[in-house]
């Protein structure tokens, strides 16, 4: 009888190489099993409804590397900013660049990036919540262009599969950099990916890109995406590692 496809997640561990792998998995309503090792290590499972424990910890063991390699790639990145602030001097990233932030008085709302600072102008009162609402909305305007530079910059690797051209949307994501729907060839991209360096932007929209051709994140996959990005794993933990 097939599983609930609200089943809760449970904790597994397997055996490789004399050492033990925990993993929590939780079976779901879809065709593929999805891998996940979030910035503090754990490791996350989607197996698709109906199929057996047993299984899929032969698929974990398949993945033990590919594991244990962003396990390592977390645990070596430097400690995560704190959270965002929005008083005068916090600090904001702007294309992999730390700016503190600048507050002044003005009619109009604008930002602007300045030689040492992100300037902040806006009508009194000068709250931290005013000048998020507007940071935010700054970010998401930046997108656009940014993404369609990027999108300049990778495209070019894919010449060899002959792909339709993928269209780009802003999209905020509450948990996910990037989506795509291979039909349509439609990326979503989150705006919070103006704040990393271009070369994390890159990557990001490389990976979807990939998904172009490989719709799930099997071995076929991350070895498309090496081939074509072989130091991803680097920008993936630079950008893991920003404040979100």
């Amino acid at each position: 009888m097939p599983r609930s496809f609200a089943a809760a997640p449970r904790r597994e561990t397997i055996l490789y190489r004399q050492q033990p792998l925990t993993y929590s998995l939780v079976f779901r309503a879809r065709r593929s099993i999805g891998f996940a090792v979030r910035p503090d290590g754990s490791v996350h499972v989607s197996a698709p409804a109906g199929t057996s424990a047993e299984w899929v910890a032969q698929q974990v063991l398949k993945r033990a590397d590919w594991i244990l390699k962003h396990q390592a790639a977390f645990a070596r990145r430097p400690t995560p900013a704190p959270d965002r602030h929005y008083e005068a001097g916090s600090p904001h990233f702007y294309q992999g660049r730390a700016y503190p932030l600048r507050l002044t008085e003005a009619p109009r709302p604008a930002v602007a990036v300045e030689a040492e600072a992100l300037a902040v102008a806006l009508p009194a009162p000068l709250t931290p919540a005013r000048a998020e609402a507007l940071l935010h909305a700054w970010y998401a305007g930046q997108a656009g262009p940014l993404f369609a530079a990027a999108l300049a910059r990778v495209w070019p690797v894919f010449a060899e599969f002959n792909l339709a051209r993928p269209t780009l949307a802003v999209r905020a994501m509450r948990t996910r950099w990037g989506s795509c729907t291979p039909r349509t060839a439609r990326i979503r991209l989150s705006p919070e990916l103006v704040r990393a360096r271009p070369e994390c932007l890159d990557y990001v929209l490389l990976h979807e890109c990939c998904h172009l051709l490989v719709p799930d994140h099997s071995a076929a996959f991350y070895a498309l995406q090496t081939r074509l990005m072989p130091d991803w794993p680097r920008w993936q933990a630079e950008l893991n590692a920003l404040p979100r």
